[in-house]
């Protein structure tokens, strides 16, 4: 049976760039499908140019459905999950900062 929760993106400046692709790269090494949506957009969480067209940004509440044989154990993964990122747009533009590891994401709702 799918999971699914939702999520708010912490990081900045979302899942773009490196951060999506370490997402995809993290969701294609499990069999699970994973499907994701923003507002009223979805994209195939396996497919890096799928997860840019639907542009999640820092804040942006995404949710996430997995169905698949390790579902469970791709979710659990998703929620600890730590990147390489920014706090916000004010450290990503101050060239004295650097990024640090970062908890990706804040669980909103649990709907499994």
């Amino acid at each position: 049976m799918p999971v699914n929760k939702k999520f708010k993106i912490l990081i900045y400046p979302g899942l773009h760039a490196r951060p999506g692709s370490e997402f995809v790269k993290l969701c294609q090494s499990y069999q699970s499908s994973v499907t994701i949506n923003v507002d009223d957009k979805t994209a195939n969480g396996k497919s890096l140019l799928s997860l840019f067209k639907i542009e999640p940004k820092q804040f942006s509440e995404i949710e996430i459905f997995i169905e698949g044989d390790d579902e469970i154990e791709l979710m659990n993964k998703l929620e600890l999950w730590e990147t390489e990122a920014y706090k916000n747009k004010e450290d990503f533009d101050n060239d004295q900062v650097v990024e640090e590891t970062l908890k990706a994401f804040e669980v909103i709702s649990d709907n499994e």
